[in-house]
């Protein structure tokens, strides 16, 4: 009886086990050396703050435990510099002039993947629209020079709504699926049904559906 009593006690605890996180970052930045860092993650409707540390000749260092997988921010000072997702394992961040990004543990390399994609897209797409001045500088009309462009961007496009649906759809069982959900969702002026959105809640899992923000978005939009 002792012994049952004592694996059931060790179970629970196991069960209730905080996970130790590291977050290991480099900048290149000098400007920022000395500078201040905060991890913030939100907690219902309040932004808290996590842990702070200084980067030192480029370096800087936080690590803790927590009880669940969350969305956290960098700071520097009030300004966001970035998300990554706080969980389990060492977190990598790179802070550089072009760009800064998040890997070392699965769901940041399926985040950053996903980002790097996503401006790839969205720079193709701008290249478009610039294509489309200077066809309008060249003395091309406008009518015309939407019409050369526009097989292009449908095709760009198509390609950014299924890079939303795939990744959705992939992570529709943690936080990052519901997180670029929500800020697909919130692209349109008020809730509708895309055929994006038709199939990912199509194929998404259960607990996905469930979520508050799901249910309140498909009621308004009428599904």
């Amino acid at each position: 009886m002792k012994k049952n009593f004592f694996l059931l006690h060790l179970f629970i605890l196991l069960a209730t086990a905080c996970s130790t996180y590291r977050v290991e970052g480099v900048s290149s930045v000098p400007s920022l050396d000395g500078q201040r860092l905060y991890l913030k993650v939100v907690d219902e409707d309040s932004v808290i703050d996590l842990d702070s540390c200084e980067i030192v000749h480029g370096t800087f260092c936080m690590k803790g435990e927590i009880d669940s997988v969350m969305l956290a921010s960098l700071y520097l000072g009030g300004e966001m510099l970035m998300p990554f997702v706080l969980e389990k394992g060492k977190i990598k961040i790179t802070i550089e002039n072009k760009g800064l990004e998040a890997g070392g543990t699965y769901l940041n390399n399926q985040l950053y993947d996903f980002i790097r994609q996503k401006n790839d897209l969205e720079q193709r797409l701008a290249d478009i629209s610039h294509k489309q001045m200077q066809l309008i500088m060249n003395g091309v009309s406008a009518d015309e020079a939407e019409r050369r462009t526009t097989q292009d961007t449908d095709t760009l496009v198509a390609e950014m709504n299924r890079l939303v649906a795939d990744f959705v759809i992939v992570n529709s069982d943690n936080v990052l699926g519901l997180q670029i959900f929500t800020i697909y969702c919130q692209s349109f002026p008020r809730p509708v049904m895309t055929p994006t959105i038709r199939e990912i809640i199509e194929e998404a899992s259960t607990s996905f559906m469930e979520t508050p923000f799901v249910k309140d978005y498909l009621q308004k939009a009428g599904k």
